[in-house]
This record gives structure tokens, sequence and C-alpha cells, in this order.
């Protein structure tokens, strides 16, 4: 007689195939191609702002926000303002709970914010480029993909769906906040940071200028916004204005000091060198790899 007894691990999320894996940029008056499929369709927008169709109804997503496509639902993509980026992924899974976060804007808040993060970036090391050929058939494996990577990709996908679907209740058209009362009131600590941050890039701020807009002490504030976003007030308040750089750089209207000036950088020098700290490109290297995939 067998003295350990073993406890069956149900999975609720099972993701069998991967089938697309995106990254698109998006300039102004961008139409997508109105498309339906038999598969799960993940879209997160990184930056800006973009306007989701599914079976016909509209919803606006912006930056930190996703939006999740069931199979078979007719679904597109258009541009709602100037520039967008957004990480697409799409997949197979077998489990009936994501018909409660389907069709709906989904926050991306915290540890489900980090684990999106990581997806792209482990999934940069498993799937070859480029990222961004719509009429992509087949994922193409690297060569030198890290042991289990695709493994990896797949228990990251999972954890995210179960957050997203234990973490939130749905509630008409909208993913409400979690019921829990210390919980919400870190993410409304949260949305006001990035709100600060997103009506900012344009100035000159500092950590006091921004924590001096809350009735919450400094220390606190940085504690909450490290624990549901994963970096720090200023380290996010840098990367939007990178982003916000790229949308200018995609423009074609102003020199790189232009941008340094317009952003509030204190010399095109520390502009280049925050951009390629963030985005492991020199401002020139991304502009002629835009011109080389026309941007969208």
């Amino acid at each position: 007689m067998e003295y350990y007894k073993r406890t069956r691990i149900e999975e609720k999320v099972h993701i069998s195939n991967f089938i697309s894996f995106h990254y698109f940029e998006y300039v102004k008056e961008f139409e997508g191609i109105e498309e339906s499929h038999n598969f799960w369709e993940m879209v997160y927008i990184d930056y800006g702002k973009v306007k989701v169709v599914s079976d016909r109804e509209e919803y606006y997503v912006s930056s930190g926000e996703g939006f999740l496509h069931a199979p078979n639902e007719l679904h597109n993509i258009l541009s709602a303002g100037d520039f967008a980026s957004t990480f697409i992924i799409s997949f197979d899974c077998d489990c009936k709970k994501l018909s409660e976060i389907q069709s709906r804007v989904l926050k991306f808040y915290g540890r489900e914010s980090q684990i999106i993060k990581q997806l792209y970036i482990s999934g940069q090391d498993v799937f070859s480029g480029p990222y961004d050929i719509f009429d992509q058939q087949k994922l193409k494996l690297k060569e030198e993909a890290p042991y289990g990577g695709l493994q990896e990709l797949q228990l990251l996908l999972g954890e995210l769906l179960l957050l997203l679907i234990r973490s939130s209740s749905v509630k008409g058209n909208v993913l409400q906040k979690h019921p829990d009362e210390e919980f919400a009131n870190e993410r409304m600590i949260v949305d006001k940071v990035i709100g600060i941050i997103l009506s900012s890039v344009y100035e000159k701020v500092t950590l006091d200028s921004i924590c001096s807009q809350l009735s919450f002490s400094k220390s606190y504030i940085l504690k909450i916004f490290k624990k549901r976003m994963g970096c720090s007030v200023m380290e996010y308040y840098n990367q939007m204005k990178i982003k916000e750089a790229r949308r200018l750089i995609s423009e074609d209207k102003y020199t790189y000091t232009q941008i340094a000036r317009l952003l509030n950088f204190s010399s095109v020098h520390h502009f280049s060198s925050s951009f390629k700290q963030i985005t492991n490109m020199t401002p020139s290297g991304y502009q002629k790899s835009m011109k080389n995939r026309s941007v969208i």
C-alpha cells in the first residue's frame, strides 16, 4: 500500500498551440483588414490609442489596456490618433471561462502588466522576426531558442489569462475593479500616477511634483506603483517619453534636437542615450528600421 497520495492538477487554462506573434506600429488613419479565425487573439496596446471593432461593436483601447477576441469573432483594428503600437498574440485554448473576459476592454495592472511585457520579450527569444508581417502563416522557431522556450510562453500566457479571469468581475461591457478595497485603492493610485505622467510627457517633472498632486505619502506611492507596475514611477515616465519620441520620429517632421527640446531632455545626447537604453536602438537606427518596414 502506497503511503504518499498524489494531488492531481486540474488544468483550468490549457494553451495547446500558438498561431501568431506580432508587434505593429500604426500611423494616423490606419485601417486594418476585417477578419475572423478559429482561434483566440489577445491584443495589448503598448502605446497610444486604437479603435477595436468586435462583431460590429466599437471599443476604444488605450495604452496599458488589452482586448481578447474569441474564435470566429469578426474583428478589426483602426487607428484612433496619430500613432499607436500593439502587441498581438493568438493561440488555441480550451477554457470556458475565457468567455467572461472576451470582447471587453481589459486593464493590465501589476503582475498582468509585467507578464505581458515578459511574454513579448521571451517571445522574441523563441520566434524569428520580423513581427509585423500581416499574412504570417506559420511561426518560425529560432534555432538558438532557449530550452523549453515555448513552454515558458505557454505558462506566461496561461498565468496572464488566469489573473484576468480571477481578479476581475464582469459588469456590463467593462471589467470592474476587484472588490477587495485595498486592491481597488492601489489601482486608483496607479491610475492617477499614470494619468499625471501621460499628461506631462512634454514637461520636465520630478518625482516630488508628481507625488504632490496626490494625497498620499511619496514612499507609499512609490511602493504601490512598483508593486503594481513592476517599475519605478520615473522609469515609467521615461518610458512614456521615449514612446512619444517614437511617435514624433514616425511623423518625420522634426530633427532629433527638436524632439529632445520638445520632450524636455537636457540635451540631444541625453535624449539619444535614453532612447537607446529603452529601445536598444539609436533614434537614427529606429527611424531607418521604420522606413525599411514601412510603418503601417
